[in-house]
């Protein structure tokens, strides 16, 4: 079962800008980094206990570029913390909910992450994150 909600993606244009934004309202930056394949600009950012991800395009075709293409800066996917990764991804199958990570894997600031299809989640990109 999920625990709570990790931390809200948001897909941004401008990293520096959206860091910016975000510590202007009083967010903490916890960390930046650059996504593995090098696509992708990651930061975290804590608001009074609740994080946000903003997630922006460095270069090529990345899933965030492709995002921003079709619909704009915005909310990007919601994160969800749960304690057993594996054993949630086994429920949501059995469930019928279909995986785009079919194990999970490495994700920012060391998490261990998996995706599940917007499809089935009312529209709405889904990540499981396992507790720490």
């Amino acid at each position: 079962m999920f625990n709570k909600v990790h931390h809200i993606g948001i897909a941004v244009k401008d990293m520096d800008g959206a860091i910016a934004l975000y510590e202007g309202v009083g967010a903490k930056l916890l960390g930046r980094e650059t996504s593995r394949d090098g696509n992708v600009d990651l930061a975290m950012l804590d608001l009074g206990g609740d994080l946000l991800e903003p997630l922006a395009p460095i270069q090529g075709e990345s899933g965030i570029s492709k995002f921003i293409e079709r619909h704009g800066e915005g909310i990007h996917h919601v994160a969800y913390e749960v304690d057993d990764i594996k054993g949630e991804m086994v429920r949501l199958v059995a469930g019928g909910f279909e995986l785009i990570d079919k194990i999970p894997r490495p994700g920012f600031m060391g998490h261990i992450i998996a995706f599940i299809k917007p499809q089935d989640t009312m529209g709405t990109l889904w990540e499981l994150v396992e507790k720490e």
